[in-house]
């Protein structure tokens, strides 16, 4: 099987090593993606994402993301999240639900 995984920010390059292992030992690709992602989001020193991100205007940290199952198109997302560790868990929760797959908190 042929697998691959790819990031645009330095930053990442932690998260796709853990992910590539992930893979080479045959694990899916959603397992892999989302610890890629973990890896970032769980990382003070990233100012952009996750919990290094920086506040809005009001001080308060508000995160968006979104999920997408290239296979079973099966989608998930979240706007202006607050309080959340790992939005991309929670947006991954979401693509296997049927209904209400998109998030938007206040």
């Amino acid at each position: 099987m042929r697998w691959g995984i790819i990031a645009t920010w330095y930053f990442s390059k932690e998260g796709v090593r853990l992910a590539a292992n992930l893979l080479s030992e045959g694990k899916t690709a959603d397992e892999a993606v989302k610890v890629a992602i973990n890896d970032v989001e769980n990382n003070p020193r990233y100012k952009s994402v996750g919990y290094g991100g920086l506040p809005n205007e009001e001080g308060v940290c508000e995160f968006d993301a979104g999920w997408m199952n290239g296979n079973t198109l099966s989608f998930g997302a979240v706007g202006a999240a607050r309080d959340i560790k790992n939005v991309i868990d929670v947006v991954k929760k979401l693509s296997d639900e049927e209904v209400n797959v998109f998030l938007v908190a206040n």
